[in-house]
């Protein structure tokens, strides 16, 4: 298996996602990850009390006290039954 960057103590394979290109482009220079790109046009969406109810769930399993833009574009992302 070939391996990607290190980072401390720990290395990723190279399909990880991660970039040691110094352009910040993930996946091989292809995709950008989204908190590298500008905030989409017109007004911003809120997340509903359940998708919020899911951020704060996740945080929590992973254990931060709060979510974070990777929890909420996650809960964003699922769709609602």
């Amino acid at each position: 298996m070939a391996h990607g960057p290190h980072y401390g103590e720990f290395s990723f394979s190279k399909d990880a996602g991660f970039s040691g290109s110094a352009d910040g482009y993930a996946r091989g220079g292809k995709v950008k990850p989204f908190w590298d790109k500008p905030a989409p046009a017109g007004e911003p969406k809120h997340l509903s009390k359940k998708q919020k109810s899911s951020a704060k769930a996740r945080a929590a399993a992973a254990g931060r006290p709060y979510p974070n833009l990777v929890d909420n574009a996650a809960a964003s992302r699922r769709k609602e039954k």
